[in-house]
C-alpha cells in the first residue's frame, strides 16, 4: 500500500487486536448512548440534569468519535502495509478517500461544538451537510460492493455472492431514501436550533409526499434488513461446521426474531397494560427497546461473525476479514439512523452516530466482498484441487500409495498457488486455504478414491 496517501499517524501507531476491541467497545457504548439521548428528546424529556451537563456527554461523545474513527483507519491502513490483508490501488484510494471524509465530518462537529459554546446554537445546515456528505459515501460504498457482488457473480454463480449483491443494492437505495427524507424534513425546520423543551414536530410541507418518502423508509429499511440478514447465513453457513450447527443457528436466528418483535408486540398489545397505568414509561419503553431493533439487530450481526472468527485459526485469512465485517455490521446498523436528526436535540445529540455510516460502510464493503469472494474462490480451487487429484491419481496408480500422494501435493501446491495468484490479482482478496487445508482436502479426497466414491461423472 502507498503510504503518500495517509497522515503519518495511522501508519505508525500500533494497533493490537485487544487495543482495537476496547476501543470499539468504548465506541458502540458511546453511540447507543448518543441514540439514546437523542430518541429521548424527541419526547419532551430533560436528557440529563442540566444543560451543561448536556453539553459535556455531547463532548465526551464527540471526542470518543473522533479518536474511534481514526483509530479504525489506522488499523486497516497498517493491516494494508504489512500484507495482512492484501488489496489492490482501487482499495488504497478508496481508503484515502473514506479518510478526507472522516476529516471533513470531523471538522463539522468541531463547528457545531464551537457554535454552542459562542452562540448557544447550532446551524441546521451543518446536519443537513453531514448526513449528506456520509450517506453518500454509504451509498457509493454499498454500490460499489453490490456492482462488485453482481459482476463477479455473472462468472460465479456462487449464491453466497448473490445474496451480498442485493442485500448490498437494497441497503444503498434504503440509504438515499432516507438522505431524502430527513434532508427535507429538516430544510423545513428552523436554520438554528436552540435549547427548548418538547418533543419535536416537524413540518411535513407536502403532506402527501413525506407520507411516501416515509413509507418508502420504512420498507426499504425493513426490506435491506432481511436481505442482510439471509445474506449472512449463506457467507456464515460455510462456517457453521466448525461452530456446530445448533449453536450456528441460534446464534443467526437471534437478530431477525428481536427485530420481528418489536411488530408483533406492536400488533399483540403486549405492553397495553402500562400504556394505561403509566404513558410515560410506556412510551420511553417502546423508543429505548424497539426503536433501537436495528442497532441491537446490527451488535448480533456483529457477534455472530466474531463468534464464527474465534472459531477459525488465528493464521487464516478468512478470520480477519470476518473480524473486518463484524466490527463494520454493528456500527453499520448503529448509523442507520438519520432520522435522528430531525429531532433536532440540543446539544446534537445523534450526529456522532449518523456520521459513522460511511466509515461503518467501508468496515462492511471490506470485510464482507472480501469473505464472500474468498469463500466463493475457495470452492473453485476445492474443486480445481479435486478433478485435478482424481485425474491425476489414475496416472500415477502405478506407484506407492504414500508416494503418490507426495507426487500429487508438489502438483496440487504449485497449481494452488497460481490459481491463488490469478484470483489477488482479478480481486484484490487472498483465499482463505492455507498449505495445511489443501494438503487435507487433497488427502480426503484420494481416500474417496480408494474408497470408490467417485461419481462416474467426476472421473
Amino acid at each position: 500500500m502507498n503510504a503518500r496517501y495517509f497522515p503519518a499517524i495511522l501508519t505508525s501507531a500500533s494497533y493490537s487486536n485487544k487495543r482495537i476491541f476496547i476501543l470499539m467497545s468504548v465506541l458502540i457504548a458511546s453511540l447507543i448512548v448518543d441514540t439514546s439521548l437523542s430518541r429521548i428528546s424527541n419526547l419532551g424529556i430533560n436528557q440529563l440534569s442540566n444543560a451543561t451537563t448536556n453539553f459535556a456527554v455531547f463532548v465526551v461523545i464527540g471526542v470518543v468519535y473522533v479518536i474511534g474513527q481514526y483509530v479504525i483507519l489506522g488499523w486497516i491502513v497498517q493491516k494494508n502495509m504489512d500484507g495482512t490483508i492484501s488489496h489492490g490501488s482501487s482499495f488504497d484510494l478508496i481508503t484515502a478517500t473514506v479518510t478526507i471524509v472522516q476529516y471533513i465530518l470531523t471538522a463539522t462537529l468541531i463547528l457545531i461544538i464551537f457554535q454552542i459554546l459562542t452562540g448557544s446554537y447550532y446551524s441546521t445546515l451543518l446536519l443537513i451537510i453531514a448526513t449528506g456528505i456520509s450517506y453518500t459515501l454509504g451509498f457509493a460504498m454499498m454500490g460499489l460492493l453490490a456492482y462488485r457482488f453482481f459482476s463477479w457473480f455473472k462468472s460465479n454463480r456462487n449464491p453466497v455472492v448473490l445474496s451480498y449483491g442485493l442485500a448490498s443494492a437494497m441497503f444503498g437505495v434504503n440509504l438515499i431514501v432516507a438522505l431524502v427524507l430527513v434532508s427535507s424534513l429538516l430544510l423545513n425546520r428552523p436554520s438554528e436550533i436552540r435549547e427548548f423543551l418538547g418533543a419535536s414536530s416537524p413540518f411535513f410541507g407536502s403532506a402527501s409526499l413525506m407520507n411516501t418518502l416515509q413509507s418508502t423508509y420504512v420498507t426499504c429499511s425493513v426490506v435491506s434488513f432481511l436481505l442482510m440478514w439471509a445474506a449472512t447465513v449463506l457467507l456464515l453457513r460455510y462456517y457453521s461446521q466448525r461452530l456446530g450447527k445448533l449453536k450456528y443457528w441460534v446464534i443467526v436466528t437471534i437478530p431477525l426474531v428481536y427485530f420481528l418483535s418489536q411488530f408483533v408486540t406492536l400488533y399483540l398489545n403486549i405492553f397495553s397494560t402500562s400504556l394505561g397505568s403509566s404513558p410515560s414509561f410506556f412510551v420511553t419503553l417502546i423508543t429505548l427497546i424497539f426503536t433501537v431493533s436495528k442497532p441491537v439487530g446490527g451488535i448480533l450481526f456483529g457477534l455472530a461473525f466474531w463468534t464464527i472468527a474465534r472459531n477459525i485459526p488465528r493464521d487464516n485469512i478468512a478470520r480477519k476479514y470476518l473480524i473486518i465485517s463484524a466490527y463494520g455490521f454493528i456500527l453499520l446498523f448503529i448509523s442507520e439512523q438519520a432520522i435522528l436528526l430531525t429531532y433536532l436535540a440540543y446539544p446534537a445529540f445523534g450526529f456522532a452516530t449518523v456520521s459513522f455510516m460511511g466509515l461503518a460502510s467501508y468496515l462492511v464493503f471490506k470485510g464482507i466482498y472480501s469473505a464472500a469472494i474468498s469463500v466463493s474462490e475457495d470452492s473453485n480451487l476445492r474443486k480445481s484441487i479435486r478433478n485435478f487429484a482424481i485425474k491425476e491419481s489414475k496416472l500415477l496408480d502405478s506407484i506407492g500409495s504414500a508416494q503418490m500422494e507426495q507426487e500429487l501435493q508438489k502438483r496440487v501446491l504449485k497449481i494452488t498457488e497460481s490459481l491463488e495468484a490469478t484470483m489477488i490479482q482479478e480481486t484484490g482478496v487472498q483465499s482463505s486455504l492455507s498449505e495445511d487445508d489443501v494438503k487435507e482436502y487433497l488427502h480426503e479426497v484420494l481416500q474417496e478414491v480408494k474408497k470408490g466414491k467417485v461419481q462416474n461423472g467426476d472421473k
